[in-house]
């Protein structure tokens, strides 16, 4: 790591504000449903564990970016960062017709692909166009404007009552990135790395690289799954568990939340500084600590721990967006980032699915989170133990090219 790294200068703040107003809307349309998953399950007269199911299908859309991974190498970012855009905004739009448990799946699902395949490409654009010692800095400033999408939502649910069609009409709020679109193509650059590099990106992994990828689908998995599957209940929760009314998790959500968002300006920070790995171990043991205190420690625990769960959730994430397109060459750093994407798919998928299974079981639906949180300590041990160090190092130097 550099000790004194290079400011962002003008270009790259205007660089990062715009991807940060491409995914802007993204964070909107992901957490549109986990947000309103109390009205929804009560409108669709849909069972509690049935929704947990629900989420792990809705993710399991976001394996389609395995598909975009790979057009991101071969067509470009920026091209393939507007189509998502586009998509993702039409299809959650879409949600709000679905009559059924499974149309909001199928139509969520297919949203989920392409908000994942933008967010993969915005991540990519920054990390190769940002200098070596900021990159951590730059994923963070996404972040919050990723996180503040996602915010909007939550402050939405407050005038659920008023909104015309309910979680429906809060649903069309997601066709507003359509309006951008034409803006974003005038405004955001091809990345200049992918300019000058190869065009016709591997279908497969060097042996060089094989190793990274495995350590590297270990991480993802196991740090996806308790994070996913405790933010995913977490306006559930108080409205279920402890009878809070929507305004109150709202104020929840917007205020302890909004608390918790420097997380990833201090993680971006932390994660230049001292590196990825400790950085990460930081971050997932705390997401686990925080998550284990909100759902077990009583309404007086809401507000403290779910502040806590968000600076760590922000930290991790900032860490792990600076961290896998790092660890591959330009040439598939779109493929091998997807890749690492898709793992932690399956690890949100296996952590709702699990956290379903054990609070059916258990008849406590906290408890069941709380234990899948343990994935977070064994996130820990193999971030630190099996994958490089790549903060500070230019991306040629950290992940050169393969013969």
């Amino acid at each position: 790591m550099t000790d004194t790294p290079p400011r962002l200068d003008a270009e790259h703040r205007r660089l990062l504000g715009l991807l940060g107003l491409a995914i802007f809307f993204e964070g909107y349309g992901r957490s549109i449903v986990s947000v309103m998953l109390w009205p929804i399950g009560r409108d669709l007269g849909v069972p509690d564990t049935e929704l947990s199911f629900a989420l792990a299908f809705i993710s399991a859309g976001a394996l389609g970016v395995l598909v975009l991974g790979h057009l991101i190498d071969r067509f470009g970012r920026r091209r393939l960062l507007l189509a998502c855009v586009l998509l993702y905004s039409l299809l959650g739009a879409a949600t709000a017709t679905a009559g059924t448990l499974l149309a909001l799946v199928a139509w969520q699902a297919a949203a989920r692909m392409f908000q994942e395949g933008a967010l993969s490409a915005a991540v990519v654009i920054a990390v190769e166009e940002t200098p070596a010692g900021r990159r951590g800095l730059a994923q963070g400033l996404l972040g919050v404007a990723n996180s503040i999408g996602s915010g909007l939502g939550a402050f939405l649910l407050a005038f659920i009552e008023l909104a015309p069609g309910g979680w429906r009409g809060l649903c069309l709020v997601s066709l507003l990135p359509v309006l951008l679109v034409p803006f974003l193509r005038r405004t955001i650059p091809e990345s200049r790395r992918w300019t000058l590099g190869v065009h016709h990106p591997r279908r497969l992994l060097p042996p060089a690289y094989r190793g990274r990828m495995l350590a590297g689908l270990a991480v993802f998995f196991l740090g996806m799954s308790y994070d996913v599957a405790g933010f995913a209940f977490t306006a559930f929760w108080p409205m279920s568990r402890h009878g809070w009314s929507p305004a109150q998790t709202s104020a929840l959500i917007i205020f302890a939340g909004g608390a918790g968002l420097p997380g990833f300006w201090f993680g971006g920070r932390l994660t230049d500084r001292i590196g990825r790995r400790l950085a990460a171990v930081v971050f997932f043991v705390g997401l686990a600590l925080a998550e284990a205190a909100f759902f077990l420690g009583g309404p007086a625990a809401l507000w403290p721990s779910f502040t806590a769960m968000v600076f760590c959730q922000a930290g991790k994430t900032t860490v792990l967006r600076s961290w896998a397109p790092e660890l591959f060459p330009t040439s598939l750093r779109g493929t091998a980032s997807s890749q690492l994407t898709a793992g932690g798919v399956l690890g949100a998928m296996a952590g709702l699915a699990a956290a379903g299974a054990l609070g059916a079981g258990l008849a406590d639906m906290g408890l069941g989170i709380t234990l899948v949180a343990i994935a977070g300590l064994a996130a820990a041990v193999l971030a630190y133990a099996c994958l490089p160090e790549t903060g500070g190092l230019e991306l040629e130097a950290a992940s050169p090219e393969a013969p």
